[in-house]
């Protein structure tokens, strides 16, 4: 009886699987796909489809957006009137308030001199009271001396704009150089005013300004002006002028009026005399 005869085996048998993966390189979804779109019928992929929903939403929700803006434009503009309107009659009234303290101060100031006039040593004392609401700035003072105004530069970027330490530096360079009463728009400096900043103005005495800024110095012209050129405060302005274009005029001037602080009050006093 004879064996039925063996098929022969394929020497690469073992590689089943290299051997499928040669012969069908292209997965069998793939290659739907592609005949599909071939015929000229290309599938809608499903990507696609929530792209586009997602796209018209985005749309939508924009569009609602701006006519929402479109709409609130005007009460905000409306909103912005009244906010100015407030702020420009409250610095009005503060300014009125100011006034009428400074008469308040000068009628006071005049009742003083008339009851030092009744005692022995009243021109003394008031000579000294003088000197000493000069010191203190409670009065205005007129004389010659300095008058600097500075300003951004034109093309004012941020390192071209001044800052609060800017003003300081010539205030205090003024200082140094001998100035007896200094004012910065209009607002005179004393042992309590402040030079800061709130946001992008310089405030003075808690006042913001705008530039440009002048200074007011009453001193001896003939000193004055070399004086503050040597000072570390002048040097810094000049520094400021060479190199980021920031602008400054100087002046002698014959008659300067710098004015007295309007927020200044007495807080200590002393009786004089034996006990």
């Amino acid at each position: 009886m004879t064996e039925p005869a063996t098929k022969p085996r394929r020497v690469d048998a073992s590689m089943s699987l290299l051997n499928n993966l040669m012969a069908h390189p292209i997965d069998e979804g793939y290659a739907v796909a592609a005949r599909t779109q071939q015929d000229g019928k290309p599938v809608r992929s499903r990507h696609k489809v929530l792209l586009a929903a997602a796209a018209l939403v985005l749309g939508f929700l924009l569009a609602v957006a701006a006519a929402q803006n479109y709409r609130s434009a005007p009460e905000a503009e409306k909103q912005r009137k009244e906010l100015i309107t407030r702020i420009t009659q409250a610095d009005t009234r503060l300014n009125g308030l100011r006034t009428d303290q400074v008469r308040l101060a000068d009628e006071v100031r005049g009742l003083q001199a008339g009851g030092l006039t009744s005692a022995d040593d009243g021109a003394a004392l008031q000579q000294k009271l003088d000197d000493l609401e000069l010191q203190t700035g409670a009065i205005a003072v007129t004389g010659p001396g300095l008058k600097v105004v500075v300003n951004d530069a034109k093309d004012a970027d941020k390192e071209g704009r001044l800052l609060d330490v800017d003003l300081q530096q010539l205030v205090n360079g003024l200082w140094t150089a001998g100035a007896e009463a200094i004012a910065v728009n209009g607002h005179r400096l004393t042992s309590m005013t402040a030079i800061r900043s709130a946001g992008s103005a310089i405030t003075v005495d808690y006042s913001s300004l705008t530039p440009p800024y002048t200074v007011l110095a009453i001193g001896d012209t003939g000193t004055l002006p070399a004086r503050f050129a040597q000072s570390s405060g002048g040097q810094w302005v000049q520094y400021l002028v060479s190199n980021f274009d920031v602008r400054m005029t100087i002046t002698t001037e014959d008659s300067l009026l710098v004015p007295a602080d309007a927020t200044i009050a007495l807080r200590y006093a002393k009786v004089g005399g034996s006990k």
